[in-house]
This record gives C-alpha cells, sequence and structure tokens, in this order.
C-alpha cells in the first residue's frame, strides 16, 4: 500500500511555511554543536581543583582527568560512557578492521517513516573504517560497490576512479588507560547521524537535549543508543508527540566489526526472486561486470557429510514480550513453517523460535538477536527488513516488525475514498507515475531502507482485506457467536500468512507477484489432498478467499508455504560439493526448472500499472482475472442487500455503514481493475532458452481473453447496473462525528456518490486508454503471426466508444418518455461520458503518447459521435432537459476539438 511521507502525514504543508523561523530558534542547539560539548567538557573535569588531592593537574595522567567521574564498558572497542558524552579508545587492532553499523529507531513517533524497530539507512549497510592521520582519527564510510582484484591493474584504476567517504575528523592526542586513542565521538552521536531531519521537516537535532541511554560492550559489538531529541519551532502538529518542540526518537547504533568466518557467497540468478547483494568488479573480463550475490543467512550443517543434518548455527527468532498471549501460536507456526522448504535443502529444524522472557535484558535491536516485535503505531502495517554485509550478501541480522493496529487500521482508510487511494490499491495512475513516486517516498533517492519502495506493505494492504472479510464473513453469519468464532479465524489465518510472508523476507526472499496464479479459484478452495499450498508462495500479496453463498469455503488465507517457497529456498541454502564450478551447475540445473507450474516468479517492479504483465498484481487471485472479478462481483452484490442492518447495530452511530460501503465499492473496483490490464497485456517470462517447460520471453495475451475482459467491463464498469442499490442507504452512509486528535472529520458529510463511483471508473479508463496501453497494442500488431488475429487499438478505442455512448443506438423513434427524474442519460452515464470525452479528444488533439495513429483513430470516432448526436437530437423522442443538454454541450465540445485539429494540421 501506498504510505505518504510525513510532509502530508503529519500536518498540512502551511505548518511548515516557516521553517526558517523553525531553524533560527532551534539554533541555540544546533548552530555549534561542539561548543555544547565543550560547555560539557568544562563541567566533568580538566581543571586542577577537580582532582582529588587538589594537586597540579600536570601530575595527572589526560585521560584520568578527562574521564573522571565517566563509567567504562568494555567490549569489543573500550567505552568511557557519561551523560551526552561518549569516548571511545582505539589501538592498533581497531584500525585494521572494519565496521558495520546498522541503525535503527528503537523508539519512533508513530508517523511514518518514523516507527519503533525500523531499520533505518540509506543504499547499502554502512561499512566504518578508523583512518589515523597524524594526530586525528577519520571516520570513514567505505565505497562497497566498485572492486577489483587486488593483483592487477584496474585495482589502481578503480582506487582513483572511486573514493570513500569521510565523515569525521576527530582529535587523537590524548593516550586512554590501555594506551590507545582516546577519541571524543560525542559530536558523532551527538548529531542528526542518521539524517531523520530530512524526513522531519523544520526539525534540527539538539545536543543539549540529547542523550546515551544505553552503552553496551560485548566482545564483537557495541551497542549504542541515543534518546535524542529534535527541535522545532513548535508550529508543527504531531498527533503522537506532545509539544513539537521537543521530538523524542530513541535511535539505536549496532556496531560489529565485518565477519571473517569463512561464508561463502551465492551467485544470484534472475529466475529466483532474492534480495540482491551487488558489487561491481572491474577485473572480470565478462560483457557484464556485475556479480550479484544473493542475499542469506551463512547456514552450515553441523554434521556436513549427512544428506539430512541439524544446522550447526540455527536461524533463530525471538518472539518478543510484547506480542500478545493469544497470537504467539499462529506467529510462531508461520516462523517455523519456513522448516518445511529447508528440509528439502536438507535442514532439520534450520528456523526456531525462543519466547523473550520479561526478565532478559538483550536489546531487540542488537545484531546478535532477530526478533519478532509488537508494536503500537496505529498505522496497520508488517515488515521484515534485514541486514547484510555489502561484501557478500550474508544476513547479519532481522527484525520483524508487526503493528497492532493489523485489524483496525483499515476504518479511517475507508472512511472517504480519494485519488491517491485508489492509486494504491492499483499500483499508480499510467499517466501519473512521476506523480504517484513522490506520494510513496520521502525524498527521492534518499528514502529510508523501510520506505514502500524497497519494503514490504503486506500489512498495509492486509487491513483492507481483513475489514472485505470481516465484513462478508464475520459479520454475514446468522447468530452472533458464529461472527465471533469466523472472525477469530479470519484473524487468526491472516496473521499466521503474515508472519509467513515476513518471515520469507528475512530469509532473502523477495515478492513473487504470480503466485497467486497458480490454481483456480474451485481448486483453492478444495485442497484436501494438496500440501503444496493455495498459492504458489506466500511471498505474493494474497487477498482474503472469500466466496460466494452458494459455493465452497476454503481457507481464508494461506496456511502453509508453497511449492516456489520450496524451490527458492532450495536455491538459496541447499550445500553444494564439487567447488565453484560444481555449484554453479547444480544451481543452472534447478534454475532451469523456473517454466514448471508453480515457479514463475515475478516481483514490484513488474507489478507497476505501467508492466505490461496482467498476471502480476498486489491481492489478485487465481488464474483467471475476469473469473476472480465476476466472484467479487457476486459477492459484493450480496453483501450489499441489506448492508446497514447487518453492521450497524442498535446504538451504534452510522459510520461503520459508511466504511462498510467503500470497502464494498472498492473491492469491486480493484477487481475491475484487474481485468482491464488484460487488454493490451503482455505475459512475460523470466525462464531462459532451454528451460523446461518455458514460455517465450514476451507473449501477447490471447484476443478471445481481451475481449471477454472488455465485456466485463462493459458490464460491471460501464453500466449504472452494479451500482443500483436501495436508495435509502445513500442517505444511511453517516460519516464518524469524532474531531480531535487522531481522527479527521470527512470534506462531504453526505454521501459523494457521483465522484467514488467516477473515480473508479476513471481508473479503469485510465488504464485502457492510456500511453503504455495503447503503444503495446499498437506494437503487438506486428508481433503475431499471419494465421493469428490481433487485438488492435483500433477495435478498443471503437468498442469503448460504443459502449460508453450506447444510448445513441438505443434510443429511438417512439413513445418514450423522459423525466429529469428518470433521464435518458442517468447521471452516472453522463459522468462516464464526460470523461470518456476528455480522454479520446486529448488523444485526438496529440496531447498524449500515444501512437499516431490512435490519434488518427480517436479524431474518426469524434466526428462518429458528432454525427449520432446529430442524428439523435432530430428523432422525435422527447429528451429530459439533462440529457438534451449534455448532448448539445458534447457536440459543441467535440466540434471545438475537430476545429482545434483542423488547425493545429494546417501549414
Amino acid at each position: 500500500m501506498v504510505a505518504a511521507g510525513l510532509t502530508s502525514v503529519l500536518c498540512p504543508p502551511s505548518a511548515f511555511a516557516d521553517d526558517a523561523a523553525a531553524a533560527k530558534d532551534a539554533s541555540a542547539d544546533t548552530a555549534k554543536p561542539n561548543e555544547n560539548a565543550d560547555k560539557v567538557m568544562a563541567t566533568t573535569g580538566g581543571s586542577s581543583s577537580d582532582s582529588k588531592d587538589g594537586g597540579s593537574s600536570a601530575s595527572q595522567p589526560d585521560h584520568a582527568r578527562i574521564l573522571k567521574d565517566f563509567k567504562k564498558v568494555d567490549g569489543l572497542i573500550p567505552m568511557y560512557h557519561k551523560g551526552n558524552r561518549l569516548y571511545l579508545e582505539l589501538s592498533s587492532q581497531h584500525y585494521s578492521g572494519e565496521y558495520i553499523v546498522l541503525i535503527s529507531i528503537s523508539r519512533g513517533i508513530g508517523q511514518y517513516p518514523i516507527y519503533g524497530g525500523f531499520s533505518w539507512g540509506f543504499g547499502d549497510d554502512w561499512v566504518w573504517k578508523f583512518r589515523k592521520i597524524d594526530d586525528n582519527v577519520h571516520i570513514v564510510r567505505k565505497n562497497v560497490r566498485f572492486k577489483a582484484d587486488s593483483n592487477k591493474p584496474e585495482a589502481r584504476a578503480v582506487q582513483h576512479a572511486y573514493g570513500d567517504s569521510v565523515l569525521f575528523s576527530l582529535a587523537a592526542d590524548k593516550k586512554g588507560p590501555n594506551g590507545g586513542d582516546l577519541i571524543d565521538v560525542t559530536p558523532v552521536f551527538m548529531s542528526d547521524l542518521p539524517q531523520i531531519s530530512d524526513v522531519l521537516p523544520g526539525a534540527s537535532f539538539s545536543p543539549s537535549k540529547s542523550v546515551f541511554s544505553e552503552v553496551k560492550g560485548f566482545a564483537k559489538n557495541i551497542e549504542l543508543e541515543v534518546a535524542a531529541t529534535y527541535a522545532t519551532s513548535g508550529r508543527m502538529n504531531i498527533d503522537s508527540v506532545p509539544d513539537s518542540r521537543g521530538v523524542g526518537i530513541d535511535i539505536h547504533y549496532s556496531i560489529s566489526k565485518i565477519p571473517s568466518n569463512g561464508y561463502k557467497p551465492r551467485l544470484a540468478d534472475d529466475r529466483v526472486g532474492y534480495f540482491l547483494t551487488v558489487v561491481k568488479n572491474f577485473s572480470q573480463s565478462k560483457d557484464d561486470q556485475f556479480v550479484r550475490y544473493i542475499n542469506r543467512w551463512d547456514l552450515k550443517k553441523a554434521e556436513p557429510s549427512e544428506k539430512m543434518s541439524e544446522p550447526a548455527e540455527p536461524i533463530l527468532f525471538h518472539l518478543e514480550n510484547t506480542v500478545p498471549y493469544k497470537y504467539r501460536k499462529p506467529i510462531r507456526d508461520g516462523i517455523l513453517e519456513w522448516n518445511k522448504a529447508f528440509e528439502k535443502a536438507g535442514y532439520i529444524d534450520a528456523v526456531r523460535v525462543r519466547q523473550q522472557e520479561d526478565d532478559d535484558t538483550w536489546d531487540p535491536e542488537d545484531v546478535n538477536y532477530n526478533t519478532f516485535r509488537w508494536i503500537t503505531s496505529d498505522a496497520g502495517f508488517a515488515m521484515g527488513p534485514s541486514r547484510t554485509n555489502p561484501y557478500n550478501g550474508q544476513i547479519l541480522d532481522a527484525d520483524i516488525i508487526f503493528d497492532a493496529s493489523f485489524l483496525n487500521s483499515w476504518q479511517q482508510t475507508f472512511e472517504d475514498i480519494n485519488p491517491q487511494g485508489i492509486a494504491a490499491l492499483t499500483g499508480g495512475w499510467p499517466e501519473r507515475q512521476a506523480e504517484i513516486d513522490k506520494l510513496t517516498s520521502v525524498i527521492p533517492g534518499r528514502v529510508p531502507s523501510a520506505a514502500p519502495s524497497s519494503a514490504c506493505m503486506l500489512g498495509k494492504g492486509m487491513s483492507s482485506q481483513m475489514a472485505f472479510a470481516n465484513l462478508i464473513a464475520a459479520e454475514g453469519a446468522a447468530a452472533a457467536e458464529d461472527r465471533e468464532e469466523v472472525r477469530e479465524k479470519l484473524f487468526m489465518q491472516g496473521l499466521k500468512e503474515v508472519a509467513m510472508h515476513e518471515v520469507g523476507h528475512t530469509l532473502g526472499l523477495r515478492h513473487n507477484f504470480k503466485a497467486s496464479k497458480f490454481r483456480s479459484l474451485e481448486e483453492m478452495n478444495d485442497l484436501k489432498d494438496s500440501t503444496d499450498g493455495m498459492v504458489s508462495s506466500v511471498m505474493d500479496y494474497v487477498p482474503a478467499n472469500i466466496s460466494p453463498k452458494d459455493e465452497k469455503q476454503g481457507d481464508y488465507f494461506p496456511q502453509t508455504i508453497g511449492k516456489y517457497d520450496v524451490w527458492a529456498i532450495q536455491y538459496g541454502y541447499t550445500p553444494y560439493s564439487g567447488g565453484t564450478d560444481g555449484e554453479k551447475k547444480e544451481l543452472d540445473k534447478l534454475a532451469t526448472r523456473s517454466g514448471e507450474p508453480g515457479l514463475t516468479f515475478s516481483t514490484d517492479e513488474d507489478t507497476t500499472s505501467s508492466a505490461p504483465d496482467p498476471d502480476s498484481n498486489r491481492f489478485d487471485f487465481g488464474e483467471d482475472a475476469v473469473k476472480f472479478a465476476e466472484r467479487q462481483a457476486k459477492v459484493v452484490q450480496e453483501a450489499m442487500d441489506d448492508l446497514v442492518n447487518r453492521v450497524v447495530k442498535d446504538g451504534d452511530d452510522y459510520s461503520k455503514a459508511r466504511r462498510a460501503f467503500n470497502v464494498l465499492l472498492s473491492t469491486h473496483g480493484q477487481a475491475m481493475f484487474f481485468v482491464s490490464r488484460y487488454v493490451g497485456g503482455i505475459h512475460t517470462s523470466r525462464s531462459h532458452k532451454g528451460d523446461k517447460d518455458a514460455q517465450p520471453p514476451m507473449k501477447a495475451v490471447d484476443i478471445e481473453k481481451q475481449r471477454a475482459a472488455l465485456t466485463l467491463l462493459e458490464e460491471q464498469v460501464f453500466s449504472d447496473t452494479p451500482y443500483e442499490v436501495d436508495p435509502a442507504i445513500y442517505n444511511q452512509l453517516a460519516p464518524s462525528h469524532w474531531d480531535h486528535w487522531g481522527s479527521s472529520m470527512t470534506s462531504r458529510p453526505d454521501f459523494p456518490i457521483h465522484g467514488y463511483i467516477e473515480m473508479w471508473q476513471d481508473r479503469v479508463l485510465s488504464q485502457l486508454l492510456s500511453s503504455g496501453t495503447l503503444t503495446r497494442m499498437h506494437d503487438s500488431e506486428l508481433k503475431v503471426a499471419e494465421d493469428e488475429e490481433a487485438m488492435t487499438t483500433a477495435e478498443l478505442i471503437e468498442r469503448l466508444t460504443k459502449a460508453v455512448y450506447s444510448e445513441l443506438d438505443d434510443l429511438k423513434k417512439g413513445d418514450e418518455k423522459f423525466t429529469n427524474s428518470d433521464p435518458a442519460i442517468s447521471s452516472l452515464r453522463r459522468g462516464l461520458q464526460r470523461n470518456y470525452l476528455r480522454r479520446l479528444s486529448n488523444i485526438a488533439l496529440g496531447d498524449t503518447y500515444a501512437p499516431d495513429d490512435c490519434q488518427t483513430i480517436a479524431y474518426a470516432q469524434l466526428i462518429d459521435l458528432s454525427k449520432k448526436i446529430d442524428s439523435t437530437l432530430k428523432k422525435k423522442v422527447k429528451l429530459d432537459s439533462y440529457s438534451q443538454a449534455h448532448l448539445l454541450e458534447t457536440k459543441a465540445r467535440i466540434n471545438k476539438v475537430l476545429d482545434s485539429q483542423l488547425i493545429f494540421a494546417s501549414p
């Protein structure tokens, strides 16, 4: 789902009108951070009067004066801590090593993207090196993307071409108690090192209001936590922060030495969906110098010679003690479900779960602990980020985050529907992708690792699926006890499915949005004899499986991993003998199965509205989008009957009815959008030449399937029939009347039925008539064999015109009597026709990127429409005022466009 940046979530743009004033107000804390540090230094030691014996400071070592009252913390790097001051003692071994720095938000503000538990970072995970230069130490962020063999000339070329980034230069002219260099790193961590102010406009890090809340040392890592305060002018309003002049955010730094444990990276294959670590090796003589490693754990057998073995070190997840008792079992079951896949890779109990006890003292942000965290941010999301060694793809740490508002966050979402919400449900507007990209990222090119462009937002979308399922299955049950039983089953099954999905990410797997195409709808509801699961992969976004009343109902959500999941884990984790060449041969052999049913793969970049493959969607279901949409339409129609009485109980307000109606409208619209992608669609395949059961890389959707899709859209989107409900319902769709923090008043207390329906009609039209769709269709006319028929742009535009303006063919001479209350052309149809005319006119005028042939077809259609309107107006049919005026205006608009076209085309 689309998640807006803080600029839109936290407050309106006007709230940031005086950023300059905010910066000025915060300048006392931020203008001279070292000055603040110096002030603290003056109060903690350094003068002769501070010494215990009252003698001269010269009689004491420097570190005794500097570190007076500081607490020593032993570990990977010796540390000395007091309040908001921190020193490191660096020796020769520290200068020779490299360190991975993992940043996370341990306590956030409940607003995207500053959620507690979020991993934080830009691009690659950070690798630091301490470099001694005379009496200074540089903290250097290493460039990890480019390399060459050290014994080859290319290594010198890479060194000259690509440099590291020096982040800090710190004084190193004092010695510590152990004889190492005593480095004051206070300016490093008492600063906006994570650059959180980039997503918190008008805010500046306040050193004087911040403090180290945790400084822990271990043999392999150090853990630092800063209770940071970001200061603003106070003009910003954040519901979850009492006063924006002091925004508290706890930032956790986990610093550990880059492991040297004999980990062997595994090469990636584009047929199997893993997250990647990519390095460019200039010593390779191949055409492609990129080396792509999959991200995976360093899993090794305890008994390497055995076919099946327990791991030497399992992948262990800790269930945080914040997880409610009743939900621990489905979450645990979801995590452990992946052991079925690891068994096929030769491992017994590779994945394990341990419950965090209340008296445990370890930190969830510690790189040594993989956690499943339960947070409360009212954002309704779940995600499974992991951190990796940027040199070789070894996963070092993973923390699954689950928002407690998973079930009920849909309520505010469906109070009102807007174009941005519709875009979120359908992959964006094809002609406005750049605009949507701005909505889904905080700062282009500088988004945290948890941002939607790279992160899983399944939980956000699942909240709407739970709303739909609860509305149909639970609220539709006759008895109250049945409703509670169904609701409990829905939630527990959904919880397990989300847990499986997010664990898959922490194992290295990307989304696979073709997995829901594995079975027919009938097969999904009859899986008694199958062990492959409802879908081929839980890495898809799977909608709630809700059958109509007269059909069999299976599980509401997948309850086991699928065929693709097992195959992908085999690729990533099966140990192979025979060295690098032997491993590559076996991996290639495994990947050649990519064409088998259930092993096809497509991911995020294949699933935008402008992508060509109609089988790659979020929250579609079943092998046939037309059948799925027909089923959804039937379920929605059944739910409309007596909707208000079913969802609003005596004593309740009517806002639940409004949200329920919007859920149904959006469910219907989303399913029809999936159908629209068949038109001009192209099936894509990642299989390589020679793969078993491989499909061609590109293949146009069968023409009969495209025509069937258009037929359904004519019936369900470009017709009044699906929207004909009891008019009394519209007067009961009231909004919530609460107006306080955490809520928002609707812009239209009365239900804006025309606007909502027209937005969904507009969404489908935008897909059918987008430049991308028309260009693909136009090109496809040359890509079919001579004995095959292609769906042409001419057929599409002509058919749409006929369907949208069908009244011009249906109105006959006779005794028809139309009134303003019973018009010849209904209000919904008039709105649809105006929308279509705008799009058709833009194509005819060349105001889109559609092919020139489409421009001429659109021009011809406008001429034909003009003639039909003339003919209709001349018939002896007494039209109502609305229809008469609508046709006259349409005729005038068409004439203007045709005149403009002639002028535009003149010399």
